[in-house]
């Protein structure tokens, strides 16, 4: 027996060793392809050295020569660090996600193919000037350098675990990703069809009560004027299409951004500061990627976009500037007439032919598709791919096919010179050469803040926005009367634009951007002005800020919203229990932080969770429900029901008896603590908002697979609300999960070259096993930032690697 026993113990060490000699191959093997940080590296293409220095933070600054070496550099660098991001973004754009995932991915792909996003970035493509033309190709030729001295085990873990090998970058390439992040800053067309439905629903005057408009004591970002069933499902798949492409938060979550700018008399230090942090959908690798290039005359710093060339928000060494989201109205869905043979369409009496494009989709593990796309004169019948994804259901499933409705959006258009604008935003020195640069920007429109080093301080508003015939874009439109046609763009001269304003500064949320009496439409959907508020009012506080006070307002948490909503509220309740009267004593005692040790904050979330349900689902059902809830005109219809206590949305149609917002807000008080209860035990005391609330980062496309997601993502316990300054939404399709985010932090002063912070959620590397893979994130959590390095003796101090690429 103790024989038997020696050889099992022997076979079971031997097993353990082989178990343990296979891991640490495997991690030798997959350590192969990390990036070289140091030496020389020999590669085609250059015109002379490119110098990449990372620091100590991993930011690299790459040095060069030649401008065009600069950019190739940047590709290059970019290869090493998120070539598996970079690919994964290309297949987006391109539609070519089933080749890789499956048939799972066959609907996405028919509606990005439909959509047309890589054909419209090829004829951009050839619209941009011959300069822009040749950055773009010098960034392609240094991804493609990169290419050619890596493959399979040494690229990244995810094509060797994918099978994948990636094809040589073209320049559309890069114009593809950027119109699918103006797709992510988009959305109106979903508005549109909620609109619809919601009309269907409840009736035109109760969906106005849904969809309210911007408060009109609300904050303008210029104080004054200076100067159906288809349509539910093509809204889901307009948000497959964001959550495959890794954009993380839901089309229809709180989202926005921050900027604000002061000028050099509200500066301790003099000169202007610039602050900016945008708010995108959580992911890993982060969206962004901090980098400084160095060439010449040609200088900037900030964060770049992995696939795309430049800096997109940062500096150079004479101007700042920072975006938000502008959200105009720039998206129409048009009702169109086909004639029998599908293949003309009524405009003005006559039919006209649609172009006709044939796509085939690759499918792994399965045959080819072709998917036939019909575009009219407005854009791609989006409907067909619903039609056709439907057709693939059993027959007594299948919805009525879906009216042919084609999709109008300014960045479809076959001319898009936005790159141009940023190009020549990297070099500008001051406001006339930096406006003179946006008069070339098309889409995403963006709240563009602006300093120099001179003392002065801008905003504009560039990018294209229709002039429409009639009509204002918020539901879908006839398209062959020519009764709604887009017959022009808003002049650049009379975009919204100020320079120096009298109040020192300038700030943006989101928030409306003009006050009534602006002789153009932009747009309606605005977000709340809850944060424009608490931004506003923080530099209000002081004469004169210094950097700490600019990082105290970029991680401000205090909750408008649970001000507001509380104030009509807690008037409201009667309680009944001992529980009850602690939740409602924690509750008027609270200062409204939404830190993550509070137990108010946690209370009043899930209460708000609970409440806003309760008042929609007898009214909406619960499919209509989850696609209005988490937008953010949810608060303000909230907020606008509490002010009348009888208010008709607050009784619950399915019962015979008539409640009144009282009893619906103690109703929904009692469920909130009792999940509450269920989730965080009983002791009131010890709950934390953070424990419920959590940042979560996930990786495409292993965030669905069991183990791996275990390996490749990420996520953290986090603070704040959709309404606070450091802005932390939770997704109402995953209660409690923060997927909208400040993506990217910078704080930057005119006053010195180095006088710059800056930092993104996760880690600079796109590689699991480099040390810098997520090494930012609790920093992130923190509002702790790194710093932006100019000045080459400040690099050389902190330099961490040095390489070399020669020609």
């Amino acid at each position: 027996m103790q024989r038997l026993l020696r050889i099992f113990s022997r076979l079971l060490l031997v097993v353990l060793i082989l178990v343990l000699l296979a891991g640490a191959a495997g991690y030798l093997y997959l350590r192969r392809s990390l990036p070289q940080v140091d030496g020389t590296i020999k590669v085609a293409g250059l015109r002379g050295p490119v110098e990449i220095i990372r620091d100590i933070d991993a930011v690299p600054h790459i040095y060069a020569e030649h401008t065009l070496d600069l950019f190739f550099g940047l590709g290059y660098v970019h290869a090493q660090e998120r070539m598996w991001q970079m690919e994964f973004q290309r297949r987006v754009g391109q539609g070519r996600l089933a080749e890789i995932l499956g048939p799972g991915a066959l609907p996405t792909d028919r509606f990005l193919r439909t959509l047309g996003v890589h054909r419209a970035a090829r004829s951009a493509y050839e619209s941009l000037s011959p300069e822009s033309r040749e950055v773009l190709d010098a960034y392609a030729a240094g991804v493609n350098a990169f290419l050619a001295g890596h493959s399979g085990s040494r690229l990244q873990p995810e094509f060797t675990i994918l099978g994948v090998q990636p094809e040589p970058w073209t320049g559309p390439d890069s114009l593809a990703w950027a119109k699918m992040m103006a797709w992510d800053l988009g959305g109106n067309y979903a508005l549109e069809l909620l609109r619809s439905d919601l009309i269907a629903a409840v009736g035109p005057e109760r969906a106005q009560q849904l969809l309210p408009g911007y408060p009109e004591d609300g904050p303008s970002i210029l104080p004054s004027l200076e100067r159906s069933e288809g349509y539910e499902q093509l809204a889901e798949l307009g948000e497959q299409v964001r959550q495959l492409a890794g954009f993380g938060r839901h089309s229809g979550d709180v989202v926005g951004s921050n900027n604000w700018v002061v000028d050099g008399t509200k500066s301790v230090t003099g000169k202007p500061v610039l602050a900016n942090d945008p708010h995108l959908g959580s992911r890993i690798p982060s969206l962004w990627y901090l980098a400084h290039l160095s060439s010449g005359d040609y200088e900037a710093i900030g964060a770049t976009l992995p696939g795309i060339p430049g800096v997109v928000i940062g500096r150079n060494r004479f101007i700042a500037w920072g975006v938000t989201n502008v959200n105009p109205d720039v998206q129409d869905l048009f009702r169109e007439r086909l004639d029998a043979t599908g293949t003309l369409a009524e405009f003005q009496g006559r039919m006209e032919p649609m172009q006709i494009i044939t796509e085939t989709i690759k499918v792994k593990g399965q045959p080819d598709v072709q998917h036939v796309v019909r575009i009219t004169r407005h854009g791609p019948l989006i409907s067909d791919a619903i039609n056709a994804n439907n057709e693939s259901r059993p027959v007594e499933e299948r919805p009525a096919p879906l009216e042919p409705l084609a999709f109008r959006w300014t960045a479809l258009d076959a001319e898009d010179t936005t790159i141009d604008a940023f190009l020549e935003i990297n070099q500008a020195r001051n406001w006339e050469e930096f406006t003179e640069a946006l008069r070339s920007y098309v889409a995403p429109s963006q709240n563009f803040v602006y300093a120099d080093v001179e003392g002065n301080i801008g905003y504009y508003i560039p990018g294209r926005v229709p002039i429409r015939a009639a009509g204002d874009g918020l539901l879908p439109a006839e398209g062959w009367s020519g009764n709604y046609e887009w017959v022009g763009w808003i002049p650049f001269e009379e975009l919204p634009h100020i320079y120096n304003p009298a109040q020192r500064f300038i700030a943006t949320a989101n928030n409306r951007p003009v006050p009534a009496g602006y002789p153009h439409f932009l747009g309606r959907d605005w977000a709340p002005p809850y944060r424009a508020q608490r931004i506003v009012e923080l530099l209000q506080a002081r004469e004169q800020l210094s950097i700490d006070d600019h990082k105290a307002i970029q991680g401000d948490s205090v909750s408008l919203l649970a001000r507001d909503l509380l104030a009509d509220l807690l008037p409201l309740l009667e309680p009944q229990s001992d529980d009850e009267r602690r939740a409602v004593e924690l509750l008027k005692n609270w200062d409204y932080e939404t830190r993550g040790e509070s137990a108010a904050a946690a209370i009043f979330e899930m209460w708000y969770l609970h409440l806003l349900r309760g008042l929609l689902d007898d009214e909406l059902g619960p499919k209509l429900r989850e696609r209005y809830e988490s937008r953010s005109q949810a608060t303000l219809f909230m907020s606008s029901v509490l002010e009348d206590p009888a208010s008709p949305w607050c009784d619950n149609t399915t019962t015979a008896e008539q409640e009144d917002c009282a009893a619906l807000a103690l109703a929904t008080l009692r469920a909130a603590l009792d999940e509450l209860k269920a989730r965080l035990g009983s002791d009131m005391a010890s709950w934390r908002w953070d424990q419920l609330h959590i940042a979560v980062f996930p990786h495409q496309p292993f965030d669905n697979v069991g183990l791996l997601k275990r390996l490749f993502s990420r996520s953290i316990p986090n603070g704040g609300d959709s309404s606070t300054v450091n802005v932390a939404p939770f997704s109402f399709k995953h209660p409690f999960e923060q997927r909208t985010i400040p993506s990217y932090r910078q704080i930057i002063d005119m006053a010195n070259p180095d006088g710059g912070l800056f930092i993104h959620s996760v880690g600079q590397s796109g590689h699991i096993l480099s040390s810098h893979y997520a090494d930012y994130l609790d920093d992130w959590r923190e509002l702790r930032y790194v710093p932006m390095r100019m000045e080459r003796v400040t690099v050389e101090r902190d330099k961490a690697s040095v390489l070399r690429l020669e020609p």
